[in-house]
């Protein structure tokens, strides 16, 4: 008869499988997928889908907070103000004589109508209109580098309703088309910048023109 205690001794002894700690049993997973885990992982999925797809859907169909009125100026650093147009909406900066609490106005001021978009930036410079707009083709071409956007064309002059002349140039893009406008007071060099779709009408609407004629420096403002 077979010794017991040697068959015991050799089941003890004979190789037995040992599944990693990450090994998940069949009955617990799903599609290949570990059970445990699956929430938590659709849960994150949906986070990013909502992050990516539905809130830009979202936020380009709630009209605007920060509704522009007839009348409204927006103020930036350096006493560069400029007028909004009526309507449109504030989506960055302040008006004029609402200054934070730093009394520091902010560099940059944006304004939006649909897919319409005004940017007007300012930070010190030296030199003139011409040094500006080279110095802003550069680093827009820095910047768009293989995204197709390009400033063409030769830069071309404009005048402010207050007599300020300054000049413009035209960007170009597979998505994107728009003018850029540059003016310098004194020290301080000011960027004005219009995009919208590139399957609009190529030229500044006239809303964009008057924004762009409104642009000054108040006389109090630190060069």
């Amino acid at each position: 008869m077979p010794d017991s205690a040697a068959e015991a001794s050799a089941a003890a002894s004979a190789p037995r499988f040992e599944p990693d700690e990450r090994w998940v049993p069949a009955d617990e997973r799903r599609f290949g997928l570990d059970r445990r885990t699956l929430v938590p992982t659709l849960v994150v999925f949906a986070i990013v889908i909502t992050m990516a797809v539905v809130l830009p859907v979202i936020n380009a169909s709630v009209p605007y907070h920060d509704i522009v009125r007839a009348g409204d100026v927006l103020e930036l650093e350096g006493g560069v103000t400029f007028v909004p147009e009526a309507g449109w909406g504030i989506t960055s900066g302040l008006r004029a004589g609402h200054a934070p609490l730093s009394g520091q106005y902010p560099a940059t001021a944006v304004v939006e109508d649909g897919a319409l978009k005004f940017t007007v930036r300012t930070g010190p410079f030296h030199g003139d209109t011409g040094q500006l707009i080279d110095q802003i083709e550069t680093t827009s071409e820095a910047l768009n580098r293989g995204r197709g956007v390009r400033i063409t064309g030769a830069p071309s002059t404009l005048m402010t309703t207050q007599g300020k002349e300054g000049a413009s140039v035209h960007v170009t893009g597979p998505h994107t088309s728009g003018v850029i406008a540059a003016f310098v007071f004194g020290s301080r060099g000011v960027e004005a910048v219009a995009t919208g779709p590139s399957d609009a009408n190529s030229e500044p609407s006239v809303a964009v023109l008057r924004m762009i004629g409104s642009i000054s420096q108040i006389d109090n403002g630190k060069q």
